[in-house]
Protein backbone atom coordinates (compact mmCIF):
# COMPACT_ATOMS: atom_id res chain seq x y z
CA UNK A 1 0.00 0.00 0.00
CA UNK A 2 1.51 3.38 -0.96
CA UNK A 3 1.68 6.53 1.18
CA UNK A 4 -1.46 8.72 0.92
CA UNK A 5 0.04 11.79 -0.76
CA UNK A 6 3.30 11.01 -2.57
CA UNK A 7 2.33 7.39 -3.32
CA UNK A 8 5.62 6.05 -1.95
CA UNK A 9 5.55 2.24 -1.67
CA UNK A 10 5.53 0.90 1.90
CA UNK A 11 7.66 -2.01 3.06
CA UNK A 12 5.44 -5.07 3.35
CA UNK A 13 5.47 -7.42 6.30
CA UNK A 14 7.97 -10.28 5.90
CA UNK A 15 9.12 -8.76 2.61
CA UNK A 16 12.28 -10.03 1.00
CA UNK A 17 14.89 -7.51 -0.11
CA UNK A 18 13.41 -4.70 1.98
CA UNK A 19 16.38 -2.54 1.05
CA UNK A 20 15.09 -2.25 -2.51
CA UNK A 21 11.75 -0.79 -1.40
CA UNK A 22 13.44 1.42 1.18
CA UNK A 23 15.95 2.76 -1.35
CA UNK A 24 13.17 3.44 -3.85
CA UNK A 25 11.24 5.30 -1.15
CA UNK A 26 14.27 7.43 -0.23
CA UNK A 27 14.82 8.27 -3.90
CA UNK A 28 11.14 9.19 -4.27
CA UNK A 29 11.31 11.53 -1.27
CA UNK A 30 14.58 13.04 -2.51
CA UNK A 31 13.06 13.71 -5.93
CA UNK A 32 9.84 15.09 -4.44
CA UNK A 33 11.87 17.68 -2.57
CA UNK A 34 14.66 18.51 -5.00
CA UNK A 35 14.22 17.41 -8.61
CA UNK A 36 13.10 19.93 -11.25
CA UNK A 37 10.90 19.07 -14.21
CA UNK A 38 10.75 21.28 -17.31
CA UNK A 39 7.25 21.14 -18.78
CA UNK A 40 6.16 22.79 -22.04
CA UNK A 41 2.61 24.17 -21.84
CA UNK A 42 2.12 24.37 -25.65
CA UNK A 43 -0.12 27.44 -25.19
CA UNK A 44 -2.79 25.35 -23.47
CA UNK A 45 -3.97 24.39 -20.00
CA UNK A 46 -2.02 21.53 -18.41
CA UNK A 47 -2.98 18.93 -15.80
CA UNK A 48 -0.04 17.41 -13.95
CA UNK A 49 0.05 13.65 -13.66
CA UNK A 50 0.57 12.12 -10.25
CA UNK A 51 4.11 11.13 -11.22
CA UNK A 52 4.96 14.65 -12.43
CA UNK A 53 3.63 16.23 -9.24
CA UNK A 54 4.81 13.61 -6.74
CA UNK A 55 8.32 13.00 -8.06
CA UNK A 56 9.48 16.60 -8.55
CA UNK A 57 10.00 19.50 -6.16
CA UNK A 58 9.97 22.18 -8.86
CA UNK A 59 7.89 22.42 -12.03
CA UNK A 60 9.41 24.81 -14.59
CA UNK A 61 6.77 25.83 -17.13
CA UNK A 62 8.07 26.71 -20.59
CA UNK A 63 6.65 27.53 -24.01
CA UNK A 64 5.05 30.70 -25.36
CA UNK A 65 1.57 31.67 -24.16
CA UNK A 66 -0.92 33.96 -25.88
CA UNK A 67 -3.34 34.00 -22.95
CA UNK A 68 -3.42 33.14 -19.26
CA UNK A 69 -3.36 29.37 -18.73
CA UNK A 70 -4.26 26.95 -15.94
CA UNK A 71 -1.99 24.38 -14.28
CA UNK A 72 -4.07 21.77 -12.44
CA UNK A 73 -2.50 19.72 -9.63
CA UNK A 74 -3.56 16.25 -8.48
CA UNK A 75 -5.82 16.48 -5.44
CA UNK A 76 -3.46 14.39 -3.29
CA UNK A 77 -0.44 16.66 -3.91
CA UNK A 78 -0.18 19.35 -1.26
CA UNK A 79 3.11 21.22 -1.77
CA UNK A 80 5.08 22.17 -4.88
CA UNK A 81 7.27 24.96 -6.26
CA UNK A 82 6.17 26.35 -9.63
CA UNK A 83 8.18 28.62 -11.92
CA UNK A 84 6.56 30.50 -14.78
CA UNK A 85 9.34 30.57 -17.38
CA UNK A 86 6.95 30.90 -20.31
CA UNK A 87 7.23 33.58 -22.97
CA UNK A 88 4.45 35.93 -24.02
CA UNK A 89 3.99 37.78 -20.73
CA UNK A 90 1.03 35.69 -19.54
CA UNK A 91 0.23 34.47 -16.03
CA UNK A 92 -0.35 30.86 -15.05
CA UNK A 93 -3.10 30.05 -12.54
CA UNK A 94 -2.22 27.06 -10.36
CA UNK A 95 -5.17 25.23 -8.81
CA UNK A 96 -6.90 21.96 -8.08
CA UNK A 97 -9.80 20.74 -10.20
CA UNK A 98 -12.98 22.56 -9.25
CA UNK A 99 -13.64 26.12 -8.10
CA UNK A 100 -11.35 26.35 -5.07
CA UNK A 101 -8.77 29.03 -4.33
CA UNK A 102 -5.97 29.37 -6.86
CA UNK A 103 -2.54 31.00 -7.00
CA UNK A 104 -1.44 33.34 -9.79
CA UNK A 105 2.14 32.82 -10.97
CA UNK A 106 3.20 35.87 -12.96
CA UNK A 107 5.84 35.65 -15.72
CA UNK A 108 9.31 35.10 -14.28
CA UNK A 109 8.04 34.31 -10.77
CA UNK A 110 8.74 31.18 -8.74
CA UNK A 111 6.02 30.41 -6.19
CA UNK A 112 5.80 27.80 -3.45
CA UNK A 113 2.22 26.59 -3.17
CA UNK A 114 0.50 24.63 -0.42
CA UNK A 115 -2.95 23.13 -0.66
CA UNK A 116 -5.49 20.78 0.87
CA UNK A 117 -6.84 19.11 -2.26
CA UNK A 118 -9.52 21.77 -2.78
CA UNK A 119 -7.89 25.17 -2.21
CA UNK A 120 -4.36 26.16 -3.19
CA UNK A 121 -2.45 28.99 -1.49
CA UNK A 122 0.80 30.86 -2.04
CA UNK A 123 3.33 30.33 0.75
CA UNK A 124 5.42 33.28 2.01
CA UNK A 125 6.10 36.31 -0.18
CA UNK A 126 6.29 34.57 -3.53
CA UNK A 127 2.64 34.86 -4.56
CA UNK A 128 2.19 36.77 -7.77
CA UNK A 129 -0.89 38.83 -6.85
CA UNK A 130 -1.47 41.37 -4.08
CA UNK A 131 -4.93 39.96 -3.60
CA UNK A 132 -3.33 36.73 -2.33
CA UNK A 133 -2.58 38.67 0.87
CA UNK A 134 -5.42 38.39 3.37
CA UNK A 135 -5.35 42.08 4.37
CA UNK A 136 -5.41 43.48 0.82
CA UNK A 137 -8.55 44.18 -1.23
CA UNK A 138 -7.76 45.42 -4.73
CA UNK A 139 -11.06 44.75 -6.46
CA UNK A 140 -11.57 48.43 -7.37
CA UNK A 141 -7.92 49.21 -8.11
CA UNK A 142 -6.76 50.62 -11.43
CA UNK A 143 -3.30 51.35 -12.78
CA UNK A 144 -1.30 53.90 -10.71
CA UNK A 145 -3.55 53.59 -7.65
CA UNK A 146 -2.02 53.83 -4.19
CA UNK A 147 -3.11 51.43 -1.44
CA UNK A 148 -4.31 53.02 1.80
CA UNK A 149 -4.95 51.19 5.09
CA UNK A 150 -8.45 51.81 6.49
CA UNK A 151 -7.88 50.03 9.80
CA UNK A 152 -8.83 46.61 8.49
CA UNK A 153 -7.69 46.29 4.87
CA UNK A 154 -5.37 47.89 2.36
CA UNK A 155 -7.60 49.34 -0.37
CA UNK A 156 -7.14 51.34 -3.54
CA UNK A 157 -7.00 55.06 -2.76
CA UNK A 158 -6.54 56.47 -6.26
CA UNK A 159 -3.40 58.31 -7.28
CA UNK A 160 -3.06 59.61 -3.73
CA UNK A 161 -0.24 61.90 -2.77
CA UNK A 162 1.17 61.82 -6.30
CA UNK A 163 -1.75 64.01 -7.33
CA UNK A 164 0.05 66.86 -5.58
CA UNK A 165 2.67 66.83 -8.30
CA UNK A 166 -0.03 68.19 -10.63
CA UNK A 167 -0.81 71.23 -8.47
CA UNK A 168 0.42 74.51 -10.01
CA UNK A 169 3.36 76.37 -8.53
CA UNK A 170 2.52 79.37 -6.36
CA UNK A 171 4.91 82.06 -5.23
CA UNK A 172 6.65 85.30 -6.13
CA UNK A 173 10.11 86.52 -7.14
CA UNK A 174 10.89 90.24 -6.87
CA UNK A 175 14.06 92.18 -7.68
CA UNK A 176 15.88 95.51 -7.69
CA UNK A 177 16.42 97.19 -11.04
CA UNK A 178 18.50 100.11 -9.73
CA UNK A 179 21.03 100.47 -6.93
CA UNK A 180 19.74 101.05 -3.39
CA UNK A 181 21.69 103.10 -0.87
CA UNK A 182 21.64 101.84 2.73
CA UNK A 183 22.47 104.99 4.67
CA UNK A 184 20.80 104.12 7.98
CA UNK A 185 23.16 102.40 10.40
CA UNK A 186 22.46 100.50 13.60
CA UNK A 187 18.92 99.49 12.57
CA UNK A 188 17.20 96.97 10.30
CA UNK A 189 16.54 98.40 6.83
CA UNK A 190 14.08 96.51 4.61
CA UNK A 191 15.03 96.38 0.94
CA UNK A 192 12.32 97.92 -1.28
CA UNK A 193 11.70 95.90 -4.44
CA UNK A 194 10.96 97.44 -7.82
CA UNK A 195 9.50 94.72 -10.03
CA UNK A 196 8.16 91.17 -9.95
CA UNK A 197 9.73 88.53 -12.14
CA UNK A 198 6.64 86.41 -11.38
CA UNK A 199 3.85 86.67 -8.82
CA UNK A 200 1.12 84.01 -8.82
CA UNK A 201 -1.12 85.49 -6.11
CA UNK A 202 -0.37 89.23 -5.85
CA UNK A 203 2.07 88.59 -3.01
CA UNK A 204 3.95 91.79 -3.83
CA UNK A 205 2.37 95.25 -3.90
CA UNK A 206 4.31 98.24 -5.21
CA UNK A 207 2.49 100.32 -2.58
CA UNK A 208 4.36 98.34 0.11
CA UNK A 209 7.45 97.48 -1.91
CA UNK A 210 9.49 95.86 0.87
CA UNK A 211 6.95 93.12 1.60
CA UNK A 212 5.88 89.72 0.31
CA UNK A 213 2.48 89.03 1.87
CA UNK A 214 0.88 85.61 2.44
CA UNK A 215 -2.51 85.19 0.69
CA UNK A 216 -5.56 83.40 2.08
CA UNK A 217 -5.45 79.61 2.16
CA UNK A 218 -1.67 79.31 2.47
CA UNK A 219 -0.34 77.52 5.55
CA UNK A 220 3.42 77.06 4.94
CA UNK A 221 6.02 78.98 2.92
CA UNK A 222 9.76 79.05 2.30
CA UNK A 223 11.78 82.19 1.51
CA UNK A 224 15.10 82.81 -0.18
CA UNK A 225 16.98 85.97 -0.99
CA UNK A 226 20.19 87.24 -2.49
CA UNK A 227 21.97 90.60 -2.41
CA UNK A 228 25.05 92.05 -4.06
CA UNK A 229 26.86 95.03 -2.56
CA UNK A 230 28.18 97.75 -4.83
CA UNK A 231 30.03 99.15 -1.83
CA UNK A 232 30.14 96.76 1.11
CA UNK A 233 29.91 97.83 4.78
CA UNK A 234 32.64 96.51 7.04
CA UNK A 235 30.11 94.76 9.30
CA UNK A 236 26.70 93.65 8.12
CA UNK A 237 23.75 91.44 9.07
CA UNK A 238 21.32 90.12 6.47
CA UNK A 239 18.09 88.68 7.83
CA UNK A 240 14.63 87.52 6.69
CA UNK A 241 12.08 89.05 9.05
CA UNK A 242 8.40 88.27 9.55
CA UNK A 243 5.76 90.89 10.39
CA UNK A 244 8.52 93.36 11.28
CA UNK A 245 10.38 91.08 13.70
CA UNK A 246 12.66 88.10 13.86
CA UNK A 247 11.28 84.60 13.38
CA UNK A 248 12.62 81.16 14.25
CA UNK A 249 13.80 79.59 11.02
CA UNK A 250 13.78 82.91 9.20
CA UNK A 251 17.45 82.76 8.30
CA UNK A 252 20.25 85.26 8.85
CA UNK A 253 23.80 85.95 7.72
CA UNK A 254 26.34 88.07 9.58
CA UNK A 255 29.72 89.39 8.44
CA UNK A 256 32.17 91.24 10.69
CA UNK A 257 35.20 92.72 8.99
CA UNK A 258 35.66 93.43 5.31
CA UNK A 259 36.58 90.38 3.26
CA UNK A 260 38.78 92.45 0.98
CA UNK A 261 36.53 91.79 -2.03
CA UNK A 262 34.31 94.34 -3.75
CA UNK A 263 30.83 93.45 -5.03
CA UNK A 264 30.25 90.97 -2.22
CA UNK A 265 27.19 88.71 -2.47
CA UNK A 266 25.10 87.14 0.26
CA UNK A 267 22.53 84.36 -0.16
CA UNK A 268 20.01 83.49 2.55
CA UNK A 269 17.20 80.96 2.95
CA UNK A 270 14.56 80.19 5.55
CA UNK A 271 13.19 76.96 6.87
CA UNK A 272 9.63 76.01 5.92
CA UNK A 273 7.58 78.41 8.05
CA UNK A 274 3.96 78.10 9.26
CA UNK A 275 1.91 81.16 8.29
CA UNK A 276 -1.58 82.60 8.17
CA UNK A 277 -3.14 84.95 5.66
CA UNK A 278 -1.73 88.47 5.97
CA UNK A 279 1.68 87.51 7.37
CA UNK A 280 4.42 89.44 5.57
CA UNK A 281 8.14 89.02 5.06
CA UNK A 282 11.00 91.38 4.32
CA UNK A 283 14.65 90.95 3.43
CA UNK A 284 16.52 93.32 5.73
CA UNK A 285 20.10 94.52 6.20
CA UNK A 286 21.68 95.84 9.39
CA UNK A 287 24.94 97.71 8.81
CA UNK A 288 27.58 99.51 10.85
CA UNK A 289 28.41 101.89 8.02
CA UNK A 290 26.53 102.93 4.91
CA UNK A 291 26.64 100.77 1.80
CA UNK A 292 24.96 100.38 -1.56
CA UNK A 293 23.15 97.37 -3.02
CA UNK A 294 23.48 96.75 -6.73
CA UNK A 295 20.31 96.75 -8.79
CA UNK A 296 21.18 93.72 -10.88
CA UNK A 297 19.93 90.16 -11.25
CA UNK A 298 21.82 89.19 -8.09
CA UNK A 299 19.62 91.24 -5.74
CA UNK A 300 16.27 89.51 -5.32
CA UNK A 301 13.77 88.05 -2.84
CA UNK A 302 11.45 85.04 -3.33
CA UNK A 303 8.55 83.36 -1.52
CA UNK A 304 7.49 79.80 -2.37
CA UNK A 305 4.15 78.36 -1.24
CA UNK A 306 4.86 74.94 0.27
CA UNK A 307 1.45 73.97 1.67
CA UNK A 308 -2.13 75.18 1.41
CA UNK A 309 -5.25 74.48 3.44
CA UNK A 310 -6.53 72.08 0.80
CA UNK A 311 -3.18 70.31 0.32
CA UNK A 312 -4.40 67.25 2.19
CA UNK A 313 -7.70 67.28 0.28
CA UNK A 314 -7.22 68.28 -3.36
CA UNK A 315 -10.57 69.20 -4.92
CA UNK A 316 -12.67 66.68 -6.82
CA UNK A 317 -15.92 68.54 -7.56
CA UNK A 318 -19.01 67.28 -9.39
CA UNK A 319 -20.90 69.96 -11.31
CA UNK A 320 -24.09 69.95 -13.37
CA UNK A 321 -26.73 72.33 -14.70
CA UNK A 322 -30.29 72.09 -16.00
CA UNK A 323 -31.73 74.60 -18.45
CA UNK A 324 -35.44 75.09 -17.88
CA UNK A 325 -37.54 73.19 -15.36
CA UNK A 326 -36.62 69.62 -14.32
CA UNK A 327 -39.05 66.92 -15.37
CA UNK A 328 -40.53 64.46 -12.87
CA UNK A 329 -37.76 62.18 -11.51
CA UNK A 330 -35.34 63.50 -14.13
CA UNK A 331 -31.71 62.43 -13.71
CA UNK A 332 -29.90 65.76 -13.46
CA UNK A 333 -26.44 64.30 -12.79
CA UNK A 334 -25.19 60.84 -13.67
CA UNK A 335 -21.45 60.24 -13.43
CA UNK A 336 -19.15 57.33 -12.69
CA UNK A 337 -16.53 58.16 -10.07
CA UNK A 338 -12.98 57.81 -11.43
CA UNK A 339 -10.96 58.57 -8.30
CA UNK A 340 -11.60 57.90 -4.63
CA UNK A 341 -13.37 61.05 -3.45
CA UNK A 342 -15.02 62.40 -0.33
CA UNK A 343 -18.30 64.29 0.10
CA UNK A 344 -18.30 65.90 3.53
CA UNK A 345 -21.10 66.16 6.09
CA UNK A 346 -23.86 68.40 4.70
CA UNK A 347 -21.91 68.40 1.42
CA UNK A 348 -19.82 71.21 2.92
CA UNK A 349 -18.48 73.68 0.38
CA UNK A 350 -21.10 72.87 -2.25
CA UNK A 351 -22.88 75.65 -4.11
CA UNK A 352 -26.22 75.80 -5.91
CA UNK A 353 -28.41 78.43 -7.52
CA UNK A 354 -31.63 78.63 -9.52
CA UNK A 355 -32.39 81.18 -12.20
CA UNK A 356 -36.06 80.99 -11.25
CA UNK A 357 -36.85 80.32 -7.58
CA UNK A 358 -39.05 77.49 -6.38
CA UNK A 359 -42.67 78.12 -5.44
CA UNK A 360 -42.60 75.44 -2.75
CA UNK A 361 -39.78 73.66 -0.97
CA UNK A 362 -38.11 71.33 -3.46
CA UNK A 363 -35.60 68.55 -2.75
CA UNK A 364 -33.19 66.97 -5.20
CA UNK A 365 -31.99 63.52 -4.13
CA UNK A 366 -28.24 62.78 -4.16
CA UNK A 367 -27.65 59.05 -4.66
CA UNK A 368 -24.68 56.70 -4.69
CA UNK A 369 -25.31 53.42 -6.48
CA UNK A 370 -29.06 53.99 -6.14
CA UNK A 371 -29.03 54.77 -2.41
CA UNK A 372 -29.77 58.25 -1.09
CA UNK A 373 -26.81 59.94 0.65
CA UNK A 374 -27.89 63.58 0.70
CA UNK A 375 -30.34 66.28 -0.31
CA UNK A 376 -30.08 69.52 -2.30
CA UNK A 377 -32.93 71.72 -1.07
CA UNK A 378 -34.44 74.86 -2.56
CA UNK A 379 -36.68 76.50 0.02
CA UNK A 380 -39.89 78.20 -1.07
CA UNK A 381 -39.11 81.43 -2.96
CA UNK A 382 -35.36 80.76 -2.58
CA UNK A 383 -32.91 80.73 -5.44
CA UNK A 384 -29.92 79.49 -3.38
CA UNK A 385 -29.60 75.81 -2.49
CA UNK A 386 -29.11 74.32 0.96
CA UNK A 387 -27.22 71.03 1.24
CA UNK A 388 -28.04 68.23 3.66
CA UNK A 389 -26.06 65.05 4.39
CA UNK A 390 -26.05 63.31 7.75
CA UNK A 391 -22.61 61.75 7.31
CA UNK A 392 -19.47 61.90 5.24
CA UNK A 393 -19.47 59.68 2.17
CA UNK A 394 -16.38 58.24 0.48
CA UNK A 395 -16.97 57.47 -3.19
CA UNK A 396 -14.96 54.60 -4.62
CA UNK A 397 -13.82 54.33 -8.26
CA UNK A 398 -16.70 52.83 -10.22
CA UNK A 399 -19.43 54.20 -7.92
CA UNK A 400 -22.38 55.79 -9.71
CA UNK A 401 -23.21 59.29 -8.43
CA UNK A 402 -26.62 60.65 -9.40
CA UNK A 403 -28.86 63.60 -8.57
CA UNK A 404 -32.58 62.96 -9.14
CA UNK A 405 -35.35 65.54 -9.43
CA UNK A 406 -38.51 65.02 -7.33
CA UNK A 407 -41.35 62.90 -8.66
CA UNK A 408 -43.66 65.92 -8.45
CA UNK A 409 -41.79 68.88 -9.98
CA UNK A 410 -42.13 72.37 -8.52
CA UNK A 411 -44.27 74.75 -10.52
CA UNK A 412 -41.53 77.33 -11.11
CA UNK A 413 -38.06 76.05 -10.15
CA UNK A 414 -35.87 76.28 -13.25
CA UNK A 415 -32.40 76.96 -14.64
CA UNK A 416 -30.49 75.36 -11.79
CA UNK A 417 -26.71 75.04 -11.52
CA UNK A 418 -25.07 72.92 -8.82
CA UNK A 419 -21.49 72.08 -7.84
CA UNK A 420 -21.03 69.32 -5.27
CA UNK A 421 -17.76 70.04 -3.48
CA UNK A 422 -15.71 66.87 -3.20
CA UNK A 423 -12.11 66.18 -2.30
CA UNK A 424 -9.70 63.48 -3.37
CA UNK A 425 -8.99 60.91 -0.67
CA UNK A 426 -5.22 60.52 -0.33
Amino acid sequence: MPSPNLAVTHVAAAQNQKEVTINDAVDALDNAMNRALSLAMADANVTLTSTQANRNGLIVLTGTLTAARVLTLPANHLRLAIRNATGGGQEVRAKYAGSGAEVIVVPGATVLVQGNGSDLFGVGGGAGALNDLTDVAVGAAVASDVLQFDGALWRAAGVGIFQRALLPFRGALVRRTTNFSVSTTGAYVAVPWQSAVYDSDALWDSGQPTRLTVPAGVTKVRLTGNIEWQTSPTSQLVEIRMNGGGVIGGGSFIVRGDSGYSNQMRNIASAVLPVVAGDWFELTVFVSASGELRGMERTWFALEVVETEDAADPPADFAFAKAGAPAASEVLLRTVVARRSRLKVDLAGSQGAAGIAATAETDLDVQRNGTSIGTIRFAASASAAVFIAASENVLEPGDLLEVIAPGSPDATLADIAITLAGTLVI
